[in-house]
């Protein structure tokens, strides 16, 4: 009978947190027709399940969905299917791959020069985030420990956040917290407000130990008096070493009434999901003096931000989760902005992708890019590195989203736009197709090779499937949906005109693998 209760109670519980979601749904939703409205956008038609299933897996898992998958998902009939899927994604081990990804670009996870954590410290931190992730814990915490912890930076992994920064000065800590933190450009303070806030970190001492390159991250005990003071203009006068300076700014940091703080987070998980912010860029956030007139106006850099009532919503929302991404990233993802057509019915598209009215077609990320190509051709890069000491040697099949270390990569993995984690800033990583990596996926005999064995490595050599089945599945595994009639038409011309008719495959493949549909997250 108890258990009975129980599981009766869990159920309803349950049953209330979905219908308390829903009316969360309805209100963002109700956000961004009342702006579309405002500025006489139509709102467009709801993403097919194919654009849509695709576009949540690269965004959350960083992968292609597999024919199989397609198909099941095109099959079911359940109207709540997105939702289970969005649910079903961020409990996976890519999910946590591909955040700690952005993380490690967000807090500059790099062994070399300019950041110098080396080998050991970056696994650890690497790994730090990737469970962070996995566990969905709040960000608040993460956040909090960021701040306040105190020790060897091979051990306690965030330690390492007063580390990785190429200027460890007063100066140089508080201009990569306000980037990674706040998305503020410390540069763009007053006099007196960068002052201030150096305040906090001028208690932080670093020192060696007998291990190699293994430093400890301590506060400085020396009594004495700092003034400190936060970007929104409150000051303290801290007296050391009873008050830990770093502790008052994690308080600050962390308050639920500090909505600098959960703007720039959520602007920031909003830009990944749609490749730019609110405000955008993400990490350029209007500060805090007359930040409304700011924010309505423009950003310090002259961008004219979108929805300043949607960013507030969601800043709310994540302070009322406890900081929980994974439910942030639920909520977004099952608005009308996420849910919508790539293109709109009409000639206001660049208004449209401005509003979030469509949903903003980019290029791929540099990993997952590469990591796809390599799923479609069967082979994955080799990612070596002869610095940092000792040698690393990545095992086969790594994909790029799983590395840890800003300093191993490829020229590929470069060639695509892989930020190189100097700054920590957003605009390292470049989302552009330019004409190198154009003739790359045209010329490559790499490409093109491994292309042409498609067909015996998904098929087999005598495969009796007929051309049309075989074709749709390399249009399901490149591009995940069926392939049209007269796609398939243009097809079977083609391979009648060409007397090996083996050369089909590599051909299709070639072709799919260069085309705006598969480059392009939409």
């Amino acid at each position: 009978m108890k258990k009975l209760l129980t599981a009766l109670f869990l159920t309803l519980l349950s049953i209330s947190l979905f219908a308390q979601a829903d009316k969360d749904v309805e209100k963002l939703n109700a956000l961004l027709e009342a702006d579309w409205k405002k500025h006489q956008l139509e709102e467009v038609p709801v993403a097919p399940d194919h654009v849509f299933l695709r576009r949540a897996m690269l965004d959350i898992r960083g992968i292609l969905p597999k024919p199989h998958e397609v198909k099941r998902f095109l099959a079911d009939k359940n109207p709540q299917k997105r939702a289970k899927l969005i649910d079903d994604m961020l409990e996976s081990k890519e999910y946590a791959e591909l955040m700690a990804m952005r993380y490690s670009d967000m807090f500059r996870i790099k062994s070399e020069f300019p950041i110098n954590l080396w080998p050991n410290a970056v696994h650890a931190y690497h790994h730090y985030f990737l469970e962070n992730a996995r566990h969905d814990r709040s960000f608040y915490t993460v956040t909090r420990e960021l701040l306040t912890s105190n020790g060897s930076n091979f051990r306690v992994a965030p330690a390492n956040f007063f580390r990785a920064s190429a200027n460890r000065t007063p100066s140089g800590l508080a201009q990569s917290t306000a980037l990674s933190l706040l998305g503020m450009r410390f540069e763009n303070f007053s006099g007196d407000r960068k002052q201030a806030f150096e305040g906090f970190f001028k208690c932080i001492k670093y020192k060696s130990t007998d291990e190699w390159k293994e430093e400890i991250v301590y506060n400085d005990n020396t009594p004495r008096t700092i003034e400190a003071g936060t970007p929104d203009g409150i000051d303290f006068t801290i007296k050391t070493p009873d008050t830990d300076p770093r502790k008052v700014l994690a308080d600050w940091m962390t308050s639920p009434g500090n909505r600098y703080f959960a703007r720039a987070y959520v602007n920031r998980v909003w830009s990944w999901l749609f490749g730019k912010g609110i405000v955008d860029p993400a990490d350029d956030m209007p500060l805090p003096e007359n930040f409304w007139n700011k924010l309505k106006l423009s950003t310090p850099s002259g961008q004219q931000p979108s929805n300043p009532e949607l960013l507030d919503f969601l800043a709310d929302y994540f302070t009322k989760n406890n900081g929980s991404t994974k439910k942030l990233i639920r909520l977004i993802m099952l608005s009308k902005a996420y849910n919508a057509h790539w293109k709109t019915v009409n000639h206001q598209q660049a208004a449209a992708e401005k509003r979030f009215a469509v949903y903003p077609v980019r290029r791929l990320d540099s990993e997952v890019l590469v990591d796809i190509i390599s799923r479609v051709l069967g082979v994955y890069e080799k990612y070596t590195s002869v610095i940092p000491e000792p040698f690393t040697f990545l095992p086969q099949a790594t994909r790029a989203v799983q590395i840890s270390d800003g300093s191993i990569s490829s020229r590929l993995l470069d060639s695509f736009g892989r930020p190189p984690r100097d700054s920590g800033r957003i605009s390292e990583r470049k989302r552009i197709i330019d004409d190198s990596q154009r003739l790359f996926l045209m010329n490559s005999g790499w490409i093109y090779n491994n292309a042409g064995r498609f067909h015996n490595r998904t098929f087999g050599k005598k495969s009796r499937l007929k051309l049309r089945d075989k074709v749709d599945t390399v249009y399901l595994t490149i591009l995940s949906r069926h392939v049209t009639d007269s796609e398939f038409k243009t097809i079977r011309k083609y391979q009648n005109d060409l007397k090996k008719k083996w050369l089909l495959w590599g051909d299709l493949v070639w072709a799919l693998v260069n085309s705006k549909e598969f480059i392009y997250q939409h």
